[in-house]
């Protein structure tokens, strides 16, 4: 699976971030003051269910929040439960490119497809693979995985990629704090490859806890699936982020 995330300046007080996989094609623009979030919207090209696009409204709580430069510090910010998870992220990635006036940068995360060994109910239990992280097409992170932990290389190995995770991020610098997040959650998404999503009805259907918009309770059944919303990347990046562009 590849995952790319466009971020850049538009002016010194607007960032435009984009983000596309096999599953997701969403856009958020970000205004500032250079100490508080002035505006926040949201673009949902491709999404998986419905619902999806409806995550731009409790977006809108970020207005009139500080500025960041660690992404991470989203969660501080906004209930993630309430959001759209990838929009989320990406957010807090704009945000912190805010914050510290970057130049454009542009991050690939490519994920190995992994053997399904088995299966847990429907969920899939997946051999080991390799996750790499680019920015502006020079690598900045690089692991092996297996059975939930990074076991290569060496500095990393060992570390759990769901419980302590978090904690083991916030103890890191802002940028390497920045890939680490990025690149787990890419692996975390790569998962799907090994799932025909078009067999459920809806994000109720589907089963998973409520962690994001379209799966809470009070509207899941009517996250109807978008057939057809799965792509394939697998053999290039060609094609994919074509229209980054500022966001109405």
């Amino acid at each position: 699976m590849r995952r790319l995330i466009d971020l850049r300046h538009e002016s010194p007080a607007l960032v435009v971030a984009w983000i596309e996989d096999d599953f997701h094609h969403f856009g958020v623009s970000l205004e500032h003051n250079g100490e508080r979030i002035t505006d926040v919207r949201m673009a949902a090209p491709r999404t998986p269910w419905i619902t999806c696009p409806g995550a731009a409204e409790p977006l809108r709580e970020l207005i009139g929040k500080p500025l960041s430069r660690r992404a991470s510090d989203i969660g501080r910010l906004l209930n993630m439960r309430e959001q759209c998870t990838h929009v989320f992220d990406l957010t807090g990635l704009a945000m912190a490119h805010a914050a510290q006036q970057r130049p454009h940068r542009r991050y690939q995360a490519i994920i190995q497809d992994r053997e399904v060994l088995g299966w847990n109910g429907r969920r899939p239990l997946l051999g080991p693979t390799s996750a790499q992280l680019l920015c502006n097409d020079q690598e900045v992170m690089f692991w092996d995985i297996d059975q939930g932990h990074i076991t290569a290389p060496p500095i990393y190995a060992g570390q759990a990629l769901d419980e302590g995770f978090r904690a083991w991020t916030e103890r890191m610098a802002e940028e390497p704090a920045e890939f680490a997040t990025i690149l787990r959650r890419a692996q975390l998404v790569a998962g799907g490859r090994t799932i025909d999503h078009d067999q459920y009805e809806s994000a109720g259907s589907y089963v998973q806890t409520a962690l994001c918009y379209s799966f809470q309770p009070q509207r899941s059944l009517q996250a109807k699936r978008n057939p057809g919303s799965t792509w394939d990347y697998a053999k290039s990046s060609d094609g994919m982020l074509i229209k980054v562009h500022e966001i109405p």
